[in-house]
């Protein structure tokens, strides 16, 4: 893989359109497929796995994700997709599962793993992806579950990077992966008051990208495509709430308020929507194309190879699938070449 410099645009990298599917439903709905068909999207990145520590089970999966049908083979015939688009199936793994872990446990994780991946995978994907905010208390296990998968998996394996990964990797450490998915958002602190987007400020994310030393994994990227809704009651933040739930919020007028300022809950509906009391305050959280644009003229300085994938996070969200085909067409063209045309080698 050629490493190329930090600094400039990055014109020389081959640009894989791709998006991420985080949703914990197993099958699409006709706002996604109609994305991936707009957007002419060439990988999907699907969650096929969320794993957190369970003090009765230890180590185990809270939400499992089937390979969706289109990759899934019948017999002699292929899913839908297999020959258009590629597949990355995704795990998840809270920071929190591998403060309880002992080293013995990490292995046992790592094969019980690899034994579901062994169960699910279809016949060609293009990697496998381990999601996880590791700290550097941390590290050494989640490094030893990937070392164990990467060497026994006959395809490339990526880790994400946060930020504060990607600007100190002498500190934090780089997982022993193929290549890394840079996660250039979530800079804020969600469970703040006031007016700020915790998903991305461009004075906030800009300090990690003053470095100059290209990253040591190849990197592929994610932007940032969604929305959410951060909950606060008599001033105590309550959660987060997804794009989703504010969708069904605002639609069944739950939520009042300016597009551009603090929603308030002025009726609750316990049946659909429980979570919302009288009274609660929703700070709106949204990724604009304007953002996204920031995003891109930052990111697009991490690229340091010659072929990268660009991911939106993610399809499911309404802030994706509303986007502009030009505005999704800029964010690519602004990191290299883009491919649309794939091969069919696995």
């Amino acid at each position: 893989m050629v490493l190329l410099s930090a600094c400039g645009p990055r014109t020389e990298s081959v640009i894989i359109p791709a998006v991420f599917r985080w949703k914990n439903d197993p099958s699409m709905n006709s706002g996604e497929t109609e994305a991936l068909e707009r957007n002419r999207v060439q990988r999907v990145y699907q969650k096929i796995l969320d794993i957190d520590w369970d003090p009765a089970h230890g180590a185990h999966p809270v939400s499992v994700v089937p390979v969706l049908y289109e990759w899934r083979n019948y017999g002699k015939a292929r899913g839908t997709l297999t020959e258009s688009i590629e597949f990355v199936p995704c795990i998840y793994i809270t920071n929190n599962t591998f403060l309880k872990l002992d080293d013995g446990g990490t292995e046992l994780l790592a094969r019980k793993l690899l034994r579901k991946l062994a169960m699910e995978r279809p016949e060609r994907i293009h990697g496998v992806l381990l999601d996880c905010d590791w700290t550097e208390r941390t590290k050494e296990r989640f490094f030893r579950l990937a070392q164990i998968m990467n060497d026994s998996l006959d395809m490339p394996v990526s880790a994400t990077i946060r930020l504060h990964q990607f600007a100190r990797p002498e500190a934090t450490g780089v997982p022993p992966v193929d290549r890394g998915m840079l996660m250039p958002y979530n800079v804020g602190q969600v469970s703040a008051p006031g007016d700020i987007n915790s998903i991305f400020n461009v004075n906030a994310a800009k300090p990690y990208f003053e470095h100059t030393a290209p990253y040591p994994l190849p990197l592929d990227i994610a932007i940032p495509a969604f929305s959410w809704g951060a909950q606060f009651r008599k001033g105590r933040f309550m959660g987060i709430l997804s794009e989703e739930t504010m969708d069904e919020a605002l639609t069944s007028g739950l939520l009042t308020g300016p597009m551009e300022g603090p929603f308030q809950v002025k009726m609750e509906d316990n049946d659909h929507l429980p979570q919302l009391h009288y009274g609660d305050v929703v700070r709106v959280e949204r990724m604009t194309a304007e953002l996204i644009r920031e995003v891109t003229e930052l990111a697009r300085t991490a690229v340091n190879n010659d072929s990268t994938a660009i991911a939106f996070f993610e399809l499911g969200a309404t802030t994706f699938q509303r986007l502009d085909t030009s505005t999704v067409n800029s964010t690519l063209n602004a990191f290299g070449t883009v491919r649309y045309a794939r091969t069919n080698e696995p």
